[in-house]
């Protein structure tokens, strides 16, 4: 199978893409980011500063919530203006960022978008850095105050969101930038143009959305290890999931004799096969007991939500597939799309296979970790009803140990006897 290589990326879409998965944590909390972009960037603009830092600010505020993975994180960040422990996520976040080549130098803003202004001019920060990051600071607690109101009722209100903002000049925010933004919150399209129907189309024609710029395969690997780990940190229950799914993918299709640059792709679309997760409930992630009919719903959506983040980074090129259609089956019955045989490409049904694996193997809050020999037989009933492909599990089969420890198995425990959870085959997998 010959695949071209992703020559290019274009940096909007892909901190679009990244800005969409961070909303997800807030379950209903969408454009959160991008508001703060849009606040920032219309202050940013009344000051006069150039189109650059612009552009830094506005992706920068799209991001200032990346190092967030938990629903109660989130609710915490949108209900108290100054959260003591609002400093973890900042860390997080610059660690995120500063291993991604093409998005590291926004990573001392999303560090410092919590600091007060006066604890700012006692670190040692150059000037710009700290305007910046205090300007992100200030748009982020505008949206913060008028968290669940549309844009006319928060136009009503903005006297009373400008008066709080006010009242923390010169501790929390630096005078001059909440002055400016004084100046533009007094307009009726600052508020309008944030409602969900207007703002994507405003920041798109705010000329960013052409950034495109060649990224090297490394690059592309240092963004999707950054999703996964955003992913992976929502649980203590899923953690390295994604990326031991992207490893055992990956030597799936090596083995199996796939070109290099389709393995390559295959390990970037198992690193992203999960990031609708970011919308679950913490609660139902780590359930311990079967979910119900509204909790398997939620579930469920996390696919399509996969599919929904990164059409809007790959468009067209099929990673975006191989990720989403993870749950989809061979007989048809499988979600989002319930796909049929001939839909579903050779590498999503590897990385179906990988994800159904690495659950069996990993231990979760309804399980213990299951040995090579207890979880082959679950696998071979999926095969049996026409869920997973039975040629790439028979290849796996072949070599089931080596796949069981890249999978994150514990080799002591191989010829131990000691045995996970009974689970018996045809049994529904949690993934």
């Amino acid at each position: 199978m010959e695949m071209a290589m992703v020559q290019s990326i274009n940096l909007f879409r892909a901190v679009d893409a990244l800005s969409r998965a961070v909303d997800l944590v807030g379950i209903d909390d969408l454009q959160h980011g991008k508001r703060v972009g849009f606040i920032a960037s219309q202050v940013a603009r009344d000051l006069g500063w150039d189109e650059e830092r612009r552009r830094d600010i506005l992706f920068a505020s799209f991001l200032h919530d990346c190092g967030v993975s938990t629903t109660d994180e989130h609710g915490h960040l949108v209900t108290e203006l100054e959260w003591s422990n609002a400093e973890a996520h900042c860390l997080r976040g610059e660690g995120l960022l500063r291993d991604v080549p093409p998005l590291a130098h926004l990573a001392p803003m999303v560090r410092f978008h919590h600091t007060r202004w006066s604890r700012l001019g006692e670190m040692g920060l150059e000037p710009r850095l700290r305007e910046d990051t205090n300007l992100i600071f200030l748009a982020d607690r505008l949206d913060m105050l008028r968290a669940g109101m549309d844009s006319p009722a928060a136009f009503e209100e903005k006297g009373g969101f400008l008066g709080v903002l006010r009242r923390h000049s010169g501790s929390l925010f630096k005078p001059e930038l909440v002055a400016a933004l004084e100046r533009c919150a007094q307009s009726e399209a600052f508020w309008f143009t944030q409602s969900p129907e207007l703002l994507d189309t405003h920041l798109h024609d705010m000329g960013v959305h052409h950034l495109t710029r060649p990224i090297s395969h490394r690059e592309l690997r240092s963004l999707a290890v950054m999703f996964a780990r955003i992913i992976d940190a929502k649980s203590p229950f899923t953690a390295r999931h994604s990326e031991k799914v992207a490893a055992l993918a990956a030597q799936i299709a090596g083995d199996m004799g796939l070109d290099a640059e389709t393995v390559r792709l295959v390990e970037i679309a198992g690193y992203l096969h999960d990031l609708g997760k970011l919308r679950v409930p913490d609660m139902v992630l780590e359930k311990a007991t079967p979910l119900d009919p509204h909790e398997r719903v939620l579930m469920k959506r996390h696919a399509f939500d996969t599919y929904d983040v990164l059409f809007r980074l790959f468009g067209d090129n099929p990673i975006a597939q191989w990720a989403a259609f993870h749950h989809e089956t061979l007989n048809g019955e499988g979600y989002p799309f319930q796909l049929s045989a001939q839909a579903l490409p050779l590498p999503a049904r590897i990385i179906a296979v990988s994800d159904i694996f690495q659950a069996l193997v990993q231990e979760r809050p309804y399980r213990a970790s299951l040995l090579p020999a207890e979880l082959m037989p679950i696998m071979e009933g999926m095969v049996s009803e026409g869920r997973i492909d039975g040629a790439i599990l028979g290849h796996v089969d072949q070599s089931l140990e080596r796949y069981w420890l890249l999978a994150g198995g514990d080799a002591s425990r191989l010829g131990s006897g000691r045995a996970g959870a009974e689970m018996r085959p045809g049994r529904t997998v949690r993934t």
